[in-house]
């Protein structure tokens, strides 16, 4: 089995994302050669935390000293990035370039595989809040690789040394529609469940809790769900009036906030209906009682 000991790396645009796989990598005994950010006391700052690497602002010079050229700047600027080592030089024959952006392809680092390098995608499926916490999360985590023939192998090294799991996904079609909706998934799983959090702490607050007083309350409950879901899978891990077929607390969910917090109805009303086939799913929600209860969480 190969390694990714002693490999040279560049860091390009080392925020919180690649600063923390920056610290794993050169944990891993990779070799970090050079740190970018927009400022030099950023770039410092950041192979501080890393631990090794030259900080740089010049991304050409830099990508230039490593085999592997890893672009973890925001989506937006992963093209223009890419064009500017090209331009400057700092690509050539069989270094590996590879952006972290879960919502494109390695199409953005085209100009790479014109300068004979290796184009690639690696994703972690993570929140990573930041740098500390994203060398916590990090390992043990699934990513989405994407890589050019000759490259998956060099892929594959970089994921065992960031400790991940390499997400396979048959449907892949290597299409900008498959990375939208890979990352939609993602979304979901982690932005949507902070709104979806926000949405349970608003009920406790339109009885006088605070946000934080309500959140600390929600989160054992959280927790649990979500262990409960790891042991039994969905839709087994489902419980509640939904899945006991309670027609009239759901009723009165519905009434109280109508009354006291009608701004919650709508997204009430839209995660009761989502849920009706989980439970029937389930098996121990009736066709009569789904049916009872949709009519009661009808717009």
């Amino acid at each position: 089995m190969t390694s990714a000991r002693g490999k040279t790396v560049a860091i390009i645009g080392a925020g919180r994302l690649g600063g923390a796989i920056g610290r794993l990598l050169a944990l891993a005994g990779c070799r970090i050669v050079a740190v970018t950010a927009r400022t030099r006391r950023s770039a410092a700052a950041a192979a501080r935390f890393i631990g090794a690497g030259e900080p740089m602002t010049d991304v050409a010079a830099a990508a230039g000293r490593a085999a592997l050229v890893l672009i973890t700047t925001s989506d937006r600027e992963i093209r223009a990035v890419c064009e500017r080592i090209a331009r400057g030089g700092g690509l050539r024959a069989g270094v590996l370039v590879a952006h972290t952006s879960g919502a494109q392809t390695r199409e953005l680092l085209d100009v790479a595989r014109e300068a004979g390098a290796l184009r690639a995608v690696i994703h972690p499926l993570q929140s990573v809040p930041s740098r500390e916490l994203g060398v916590v999360n990090l390992p043990g985590s699934f990513f989405r690789i994407e890589a050019d023939p000759g490259a998956r192998r060099h892929v594959r090294e970089l994921l065992r040394a960031l400790g991940g799991k390499e997400l396979v996904l048959p449907g892949w079609r290597g299409d900008p529609e498959s990375a939208a909706l890979y990352h939609a998934g993602a979304v979901a799983a982690s932005n949507s469940l902070v709104t979806l959090l926000d949405f349970a702490a608003r009920h406790l607050q339109a009885l006088g809790a605070d946000r934080r007083q309500a959140l600390r309350a929600l989160l054992p409950l959280v927790r649990g769900t979500l262990a409960n879901i790891e042991r039994l899978g969905i839709p087994a891990a489902l419980t509640g009036p939904i899945a006991r077929g309670d027609a009239p607390t759901i009723a009165g969910h519905v009434a109280a906030l109508r009354e006291r917090a009608p701004e919650l109805l709508e997204l009430y009303r839209a995660l009761a209906r989502r849920t009706l086939p989980l439970a029937r799913e389930q098996g121990a929600l009736t066709r009569r009682a789904a049916e009872k209860i949709s009519r009661i969480v009808r717009e």
